[in-house]
């Protein structure tokens, strides 16, 4: 029976390039997958944009342009990416620039377009589509931000017609993450994607996207960032092996990672990349099926081998989420640090201090959030905060001050006015050094979700 290896090296923009080159260099794989882009990812790439309109793509690759693609290419491997962000044409540019500088030629780069829906907000505004904030049930007709960037999430099709034109690497835009690895077995088996499709056709697509996103966060399913293997764990993470999927025609697969590399593959890391980012296991969707994810075994089948299958396919979504990025201002940030004795008594005293200060400023700022580093800096509200006895033996904590503004130099000046605290307040202070710079731009999502039958895609090739 056909077996297609498929390797998920990178979970986000900026994850390593180690794991890559370890599958490339073994010959480990057929394909290459790498996941680039988060809602977070594309704020990001936009701010890249908005400062060079040749920017906007996944700026590592073009230290993979010149590392690992050389080596793939020449052990026959071929990649599939969605770090042509909100740009890939230009994407595809700069890599055949860097490797036409290698001597490397006659290689095949798919473009991906039609996520890209910036130019027809309009169009959108204009249409009787009610356009509601899947979080808040706001019109979008009604936001006062512009937008800044646009993009749909698409599905395996042009995946699949790419490789099926010869690709050797696919640069798509917002592709969504598990259809990465959907559009590759489409591609391998033949399956079909759309039309009215059988149970077992739904089937077998579930079972692609239960491979794709077991991938998709990379070293994720090998014992990153894992809780389940934490109690006993026995691996390293410095030379995390990546995981690579042997997937079977029905969609079953095997998941496993270089010999002799770091890191687990075990049922407890599979299971938790299973649930990871998953709203309704039964239903999890994605643009070309929705997947029954409760119905998926997880077997061990050796050392860092792991068998999965058995997931079930439902009817692709009518609608696709649109995630339309906007300005909405402006953040500063700055941490002051008090050490022991009285940690929390003098961050306290100094938080008092400082809102009495800015009261007396004729500044506007839209809001402000204090943070306890120590106590409540990633839960907030819902941390518990710990007994007396516990927070006065705490040896420092750390004052986390954000604001949010909508003229760029308003932070600043609000941080500047408390600076002087330093002198001024509670003993044993020290603070990183912000408080010279402007605000950096915040971008906020609305996200919506609009008929599939207004996105229209295309593969171009270089």
């Amino acid at each position: 029976m056909k077996t297609v290896r498929i390797a998920g090296v990178q979970g986000f923009y900026g994850d390593s390039p180690l794991g890559a080159l370890a599958v490339a260099m073994s010959s480990a794989a057929d394909y290459l997958m790498q996941d680039a882009l988060s809602e977070l990812t594309l704020s990001i790439l936009q701010k890249d944009k908005l400062k060079d309109p040749e920017m906007g793509y996944a700026r590592d690759i073009e230290l993979y342009a010149k590392k690992l693609y050389p080596l793939a290419f020449a052990q026959g491997i071929r990649i599939v990416s969605n770090s042509g962000g909100l740009n890939p044409h230009a994407a595809a540019r700069k890599v055949l620039e860097i490797l036409k500088s290698q001597g490397i030629e006659h290689v095949k780069i798919a473009v991906i377009d039609g996520d890209d829906f910036m130019g027809r907000l309009d169009e959108l505004k204009d249409s009787e589509l009610p356009l509601l904030n899947m979080d808040s049930g706001d019109d979008y007709r009604n936001s006062k931000y512009e937008p800044t960037h646009a993009n749909v999430y698409i599905g395996a099709k042009s995946v699949k017609e790419a490789l099926d034109k010869g690709a050797n690497l696919i640069l798509a835009g917002r592709v969504a993450d598990p259809c990465l690895a959907l559009g590759i077995l489409a591609h391998e088996f033949g399956w079909n994607l759309e039309g009215e499709l059988s149970q077992d056709e739904l089937n077998k697509l579930a079972n692609g996207i239960m491979v794709g996103h077991i991938l998709e966060c990379g070293g994720q399913a090998s014992g990153g960032n894992a809780y389940s293997e934490w109690i006993g764990r026995n691996y390293d993470f410095s030379t995390l092996g990546y995981p690579i999927a042997h997937v079977q025609e029905n969609g079953s697969a095997t998941i496993t990672k270089v010999e002799g590399s770091g890191g687990k593959i075990s049922r407890n890391t599979i299971r938790e990349q299973l649930v990871y980012e998953i709203h309704n296991p039964a239903a999890y969707i994605t643009p070309d099926v929705t997947v029954d994810f409760t119905s998926i075994r997880v077997e061990e089948a050796g050392p860092d081998m792991v068998k999965v299958y058995g997931a079930k396919g439902l009817p692709k979504p009518e609608q696709l989420k649109l995630c339309v990025g906007q300005m909405e201002g402006y953040l500063s940030e700055q941490i002051f640090y008090f050490s022991w004795p009285y940690a929390y008594d003098k961050a306290l005293a100094f938080e008092k201090a400082a809102r009495e200060i800015w009261d007396m400023l004729p500044f506007k700022y839209d809001e402000i959030r204090i943070n306890y580093l120590g106590l409540n800096g990633i839960h907030e509200e819902a941390a518990p905060k710990p007994s007396t006895e516990f927070i006065e033996q705490m040896n420092e904590i750390g004052l986390r001050i954000a604001i949010k503004h909508k003229h760029p130099d308003i932070g600043k000046m609000m941080i500047q006015a408390v600076v002087s605290l330093g002198l001024n307040g509670p003993p044993g202070i020290a603070a990183s050094m912000n408080w010279g710079k402007s605000g950096s731009i915040r971008l906020g999502l609305f996200p919506i979700l609009i008929p599939r039958e207004l996105v229209v895609e295309k593969v171009t090739i270089y």
